[in-house]
């Protein structure tokens, strides 16, 4: 929204009278209804059964600075300036501290949060809670903070909030959530906390008294505003440190380790229908835009104030308007010629043309993703996929003319009632079009998609809860990159290159799903690579591998492949370490002298011979 005025407060659903009333009995029972400060928190991503500080000091976990807390802190900004806002990013709090200090406690976001709030006047507390395999973060967060700050109101949104917003509130720990998009609710929640009128009514938000749930209407779908200046809110994060800590999802370190990197939202929404995808049923139909100049003016606020040297989109659709797109990339090319972009979030490839791949080339892209989801045609049609097998090959076409340009595919297998035949569809035209990455997720339904429900109705665990065990990448939350349960079960599932002869008309389980999962990444991006070979570019690959190998130490297949790329451009020093790295791994791991001898592949490249393979696993 336009900042230069404030848009007529609309209530698109009449909530009941007894929820209306009730709210305002919860809002006199505010000890500090008009809050003078605003604490905002973004919990850690990884949880502490999880977390590894040796991955934390590699910086190969992610450090997503909080945009959407920017957001919040704008809205208050731009209409209660005189409320101080604090902004507390524990994920990257936490990630500094174990690359910094020798001592490093998981626990000590306890005394982060503390620090900041025993200075605080009247603080009402928010949080954000965007992702279900954050849960035990999150819940643990909440209660510490009712348990130890009772008088304080506890907020919260985000993309799981709104979903779980039911059995959150229940548990006592927050006091009000708001559903899909925030900041029309957050500005209309402190009016409410000023006056009590029809005018100021969070609509669409739910919130609990005495444990029980109220909601006010269906949230609204209708969510104009998205022009929110947020470049002054930028110096309530340390934005110029996020890449010395952490990562920006695959893509941050392909352009370098040492360049700052910040993230940026261009527009809101999907023209999509995907049935795996939260998009639409957050954000709502259709895709909303902020002003070119605007967006341009933010990238160029980031690089000149901040030190700001490649940005990731946010967008979910950054290319639903090309005549808009192709403006916004000239500008940038232009203004900000030194700016380099990836985009971790998938590109719908029919959207891009000549011209569009041209100015992004021209405007600083590096490297992004195509979510093609399926090799089928049956399943594309199934989980409503906008995409095509001709399109896609004629955007290979495309992307060929662009050689320097690191083009990554994303693929999932385990949709409901998939068959492993429509699995390999995906495997063999991943293996065709030959891009220079194909990453394969297990599907983990989300709620608030058409899938989910799916799933539910089958009776699949992955509905019963998501959590940072079920991970879309099952080897990010493996322990040491070990699955570990081949080795307890009377019935092994197939693992290895076994895994091609399983019948095509089974729907394999969830334990056979990893093999599957593993398998496929292991042939299509270690052996089959493009880059591998006479036709491809080793160099760029191996740019690729070296920026995802921080996050996986204790994979040997991965250091394998680092290995085979050193030898191909002529690195005998870096072959000759990770070729050590990989003997001590191998010596280290029962799991990895199994995978070698599915995979011999992992020994010739690391130039590892297969009775030293054997005298190490003895």
């Amino acid at each position: 929204m336009s900042q230069s005025q404030t848009s007529k407060v609309e209530n698109p659903v009449i909530a009941t009278r007894s929820a209306l009333e009730q709210y305002r009995v919860f809002l006199s029972g505010l000890k500090h209804r008009r809050p003078k400060e605003l604490v905002l928190i973004a919990p850690q991503l990884v949880p502490e059964k999880h977390f590894d500080v040796v991955i934390a000091r590699n910086q190969g976990y992610y450090a997503f600075p909080p945009v959407g807390l920017l957001y919040i802190s704008s809205v208050t900004r731009f209409f209660f300036p005189d409320i101080k806002v604090h902004i507390l990013d524990l994920n990257y709090e936490l990630l500094k501290e174990a690359s910094t200090q020798p001592d490093f406690q998981y626990g000590n976001w306890k005394k982060i949060v503390g620090d900041t709030l025993k200075t605080c006047e009247a603080p009402h507390i928010g949080i954000t809670y965007m992702f279900g395999s954050t849960k035990p973060v999150f819940t643990e967060i909440t209660a510490w903070l009712r348990n130890r700050y009772p008088d304080c109101p506890i907020l919260a949104g985000g993309v799981q909030a709104t979903y779980d917003y039911k059995q959150l509130l229940e548990s006592r720990a927050i006091d009000l959530i708001f559903r899909r998009e925030s900041e029309k609710q957050y500005e209309l929640y402190l009016k409410s906390c000023d006056r009590d009128n029809d005018e100021s009514v969070p609509w669409g938000a739910a919130y609990q008294l005495e444990g029980q749930v109220y909601m006010l209407g269906e949230a609204s779908l209708d969510n104009p505003e998205v022009d929110w200046d947020i470049r002054p809110d930028y110096d309530k994060i340390e934005i110029g440190d996020y890449h010395k800590y952490g990562s920006l999802a695959a893509f941050s370190r392909f352009v370098g380790d040492d360049k700052p990197f910040a993230t940026v939202l261009s527009n809101r929404g999907c023209r999509a229908r995907c049935t795996f995808c939260t998009v639409r049923n957050f954000n709502g139909f259709g895709v909303r835009g902020r002003s070119i100049r605007n967006v341009v003016d933010e990238i160029k606020y980031l690089y000149k104030e901040k030190g700001i040297r490649q940005i990731d989109w946010l967008d979910d659709d950054l290319l639903w308007d090309p005549a808009r797109a192709v403006e916004m990339f000239k500008l940038m090319a232009a203004e900000i010629p030194d700016l380099e972009w990836i985009s971790n979030n998938g590109l719908l490839a029919s959207a891009i043309t000549d011209e569009i791949m041209e100015w992004m080339v021209r405007s600083g892209m590096r490297a992004f993703k195509i979510g093609i989801e399926t090799g089928n045609d049956e399943m594309l049609h199934k989980v409503k996929k906008p995409a095509t097998k001709p399109k896609l090959r004629v955007a290979r076409e495309r992307f060929l003319k662009f050689p320097e340009v690191f083009v990554s595919a994303n693929f999932i297998i385990g949709f409901p009632r998939e068959i492993f035949g429509q699995m390999m569809d995906s495997f063999d035209f991943a293996d065709e079009l030959k891009w220079d990455w194909s990453s394969f997720y297990i599907c983990q339904p989300l709620k608030g998609t058409e899938i989910f429900s799916a799933f539910q109705e089958l009776g699949d665990e992955r509905a019963e809860v998501e959590s940072y065990d079920k991970t879309l990448n099952p080897g990010r939350s493996a322990a040491r990159g070990e699955f570990g349960y081949f080795f307890d079960k009377k019935n092994p599932v197939a693992t290895g290159r076994a895994v091609f002869d399983l019948p095509r008309d089974s729907v394999p389980s969830q334990d056979q799903l990893k093999e599957i999962w593993f398998t496929f990444n292991l042939v299509a991006n270690f052996i089959n690579n493009i880059n591998f070979t006479p036709a491809g570019r080793p160099e760029k690959l191996m740019k690729w591998l070296r920026s995802i190998a921080y996050a996986y130490p204790y994979d040997a297949s991965m250091v394998s492949a680092l290995c085979r790329g050193y030898r191909l451009m002529g690195d005998e020093k870096n072959f000759r370490l990770s070729r050590e790295k990989f003997i001590q791994i191998l010596s280290d791991s029962r799991y990895w002298q199994m995978r070698t001898r599915d995979f011999p592949e992992l020994l010739e490249y690391a130039g590892v011979s297969e009775s030293k393979a054997l005298r190490l696993s003895s």
